[in-house]
């Protein structure tokens, strides 16, 4: 998502960073240095957070008026008991010394104010079928053939289809983020430090798994499996490989009956599952784009009316989708509620001791386990983008 910070100076290291990390991506970069890449955006990120919210802090402090049912009324940041207590301790030296020998859980209720804040941020994961659960999870899904069962857990999820009785198995896998605290920041409460580690451990976790329900390499790779991936199976049906799906075809969105035609070829592949067997998605579909690409998608559906509104509209309320993690002049056509995605309820924190470039800070370390996969091969399909006039592809 586009950085916003008041300095502009640190707005743009950190957005410099970003792009770095978001070309490593797309570019298919080697894991490690798509870390690493992460890993220097956050940390600039963190940083110009840091100035942000200390100066909205300050002003904040200061307001006289700014006692806790004013709060309330405005829609303010107020903890729970629990809450309070638990970022109270994480920036108190005595308190969190602890945290630096073992793992502590972020409150559920924050875990799960997290992840609805990612959901906001992130359209791409409010289109799939993204739950939250436990190490100890078992989670119903319901399917035309049968009932399909993710069961209880330790390091795996198994899952059994009724009518043909086949085990797809996967491993969770472990997301490792890290929020960086001003020691300072104390000073104005423990609502404030929520507020730091939430929106930095938002964007961290947020990107991961999006990148991951984009281009994930599977679980042979520790990853998700991506949209923009083709899945190869045993004969149990257990997912072996991933690799890039192969273009479908060309769309142009050259005139209003090209756009229709080429687009009901879209609906029709999607409407047969990989075993042949037909499947409704109308209504159901989305379609990935690029940030730099959805605006000539958009220019070529959108109309004026003779109130001089603009309307924009694809046939068969397709939905376009942005993201970031998508390749220029390429679309992702995809059904969401055929992509299963659970991450765990448990957020694990724990101090790391380390040197940290930014001066009185500490570094927290944040892990928890997640997994995401298409039901099969035909959830998503991928398409090269030739709109005439369209703008060179981006890299």
């Amino acid at each position: 998502m586009a950085i916003k910070f008041t300095n502009t100076d640190l707005q743009m290291a950190a957005e410099e960073k970003r792009q770095a990390y978001l070309t490593a991506v797309r570019e298919g970069k080697e894991a490690k240095e798509i870390e690493e890449l992460q890993g220097e955006y956050m940390k600039a990120y963190a940083e110009g957070l840091k100035d942000e919210v200390m100066q909205t802090a300050r002003g904040e402090y200061n307001d006289a008026s700014s006692d806790m049912n004013v709060k309330l009324q405005r829609g303010n940041n107020v903890l729970l008991a629990e809450e309070r207590k638990f970022f109270k301790m994480l920036v108190e030296d005595d308190a969190n010394y602890d945290l630096y020998k073992k793992g502590e859980l972020i409150p559920k209720t924050t875990v799960e104010r997290i992840f609805d804040d990612i959901k906001v941020e992130r359209p791409l994961l409010n289109k799939i079928n993204f739950k939250l659960g436990g190490l100890k999870t078992r989670l119903i899904l319901a399917d035309p053939s049968g009932q399909a069962v993710w069961g209880e857990i330790f390091g795996k999820i198994q899952g059994q289809i009724g009518a043909s009785i086949r085990a797809i198995e996967f491993t969770q896998n472990k997301l490792t983020a890290f929020a960086i605290v001003p020691k300072d920041l104390i000073e104005f409460g423990p609502e404030w430090v929520e507020r730091f580690v939430r929106l930095q451990l938002v964007e961290a976790i947020g990107q991961k798994i999006e990148e991951g329900v984009v281009k994930g390499g599977g679980s042979t790779v520790h990853q998700p499996v991506g949209l923009m991936k083709q899945m190869t199976y045993d004969e149990d049906g257990n997912v072996t490989g991933v690799k890039d799906k192969v273009s479908s075809g060309k769309l142009t969105f050259a005139d209003d009956k090209t756009t229709a035609k080429e687009l009901a070829g879209v609906g029709t592949l999607l409407s047969v599952t990989e075993k042949g067997k037909p499947v409704n998605v109308r209504g159901k579909i989305s379609m990935l784009v690029s940030p730099a690409d959805s605006f000539s998608v958009e220019a070529s559906n959108t109309i004026q009316t003779q109130n001089g509104l603009w309307i924009t509209s694809l046939p068969y309320n397709i939905d376009p989708v942005v993201s970031e993690f998508v390749p220029s002049a390429k679309v992702v056509p995809f059904v969401g509620s055929r992509y299963e995605a659970v991450h765990t309820g448990n957020v694990e924190i724990k101090g790391y001791d380390q040197t940290l470039a930014l001066e009185d800070c500490d570094l927290f370390i944040t892990k928890h386990f997640a997994h995401g996969q298409p039901l099969d091969n035909k959830t998503s399909l991928v398409y090269d983008l030739a709109i005439p006039g369209m703008p060179a592809p981006v890299v």
